[in-house]
């Protein structure tokens, strides 16, 4: 986490320098690229520090109750919002539900008469190394453009 106080202090820097539309351009860059990254590694089945997820649990016959990779839809329902102040990423609805679960490894009941089930870690949202220094980058090379 200290990594992420230590960049958003870096960002509040240049947002004292550059103008309230510049800002709001910096952080549609920065969030778009951000959510196609994340996208991406969700798409791969891996968290943001490139571990795959803990795959499904077999049923008593051996398959895997659902065929294919897990979170495939998921990750193209990405929410973003930005403004010249903050830039927002996640899920809402009912992606937001399953992505709670899942991120923070919560009980739940997968239906109404079932039992209660523990659901494994797999962190869905978050910054890697990688993301961290991609949005160095994308700052500075916004900031050399505009002088």
């Amino acid at each position: 986490m200290d990594d992420i106080a230590a960049l958003t202090h870096w960002l509040d820097d240049f947002a004292n320098v550059i103008s309230p539309e510049s800002r709001r351009l910096l952080m549609r860059q920065l969030i778009t690229g951000l959510r196609v990254r994340m996208r991406d590694r969700i798409k791969q089945q891996k968290d943001p520090e490139g571990i795959k997820f803990i795959p499904r649990k077999r049923d008593q016959i051996g398959k895997i109750r659902r065929s294919g990779p897990m979170f495939q839809r998921i990750g193209t329902r990405i929410k973003t919002k930005s403004t010249p102040d903050y830039a927002q990423i996640g899920f809402a609805g009912r992606d937001g539900l399953i992505a709670t679960v899942h991120q923070d490894g919560l009980t739940q009941k997968p239906t109404k008469h079932s039992k209660p089930v523990r659901y494994p870690l797999r962190q869905l949202v978050g910054f890697s190394e990688d993301d961290i220094h991609w949005i160095e980058t994308t700052t500075l090379d916004f900031m050399s453009s505009k002088q």
